[in-house]
């Protein structure tokens, strides 16, 4: 079901024109689910499969947020040329029978 939705969210984001740089990429801070790059605007973007957008909608905690952050620098470290992209985190929420719902921005860190 992860992989599942993890897909559909690819392809949604190939389809607005997003390049996807990773699937699972794996730092020492964690797992991004994919990296995708928007111009000069790199997001960060974990996928969540639930079985409606408002469940969705509560499923990314400050603590798993902060992580997606981590994994993030860590990202931009090993990969020079975006270092100075924008970074974003966003989240889509896969829920059957729907269109996937995407959340720019879906949450900020005070640093």
């Amino acid at each position: 079901r992860g992989r599942d939705a993890e897909d559909r969210a690819a392809q949604y984001l190939e389809s607005q024109g997003y390049t996807i740089l990773a699937r699972r990429h794996r730092t020492p801070a964690g797992e991004v689910d994919l990296i995708a790059c928007d111009g000069e605007v790199l997001a960060f973007v974990e996928v969540k499969a639930r079985a409606s957008v408002g469940r969705g909608l509560f499923s990314l905690g400050e603590r798993q947020a902060a992580r997606i952050a981590a994994a993030a620098e860590y990202f931009t470290a090993e990969n020079q040329e975006y270092a100075d992209a924008m970074l974003r985190l966003d989240l889509i929420i896969i829920a059957p029978g729907q269109a996937p719902a995407h959340f720019r921005n879906a949450w900020q860190s005070d640093g």
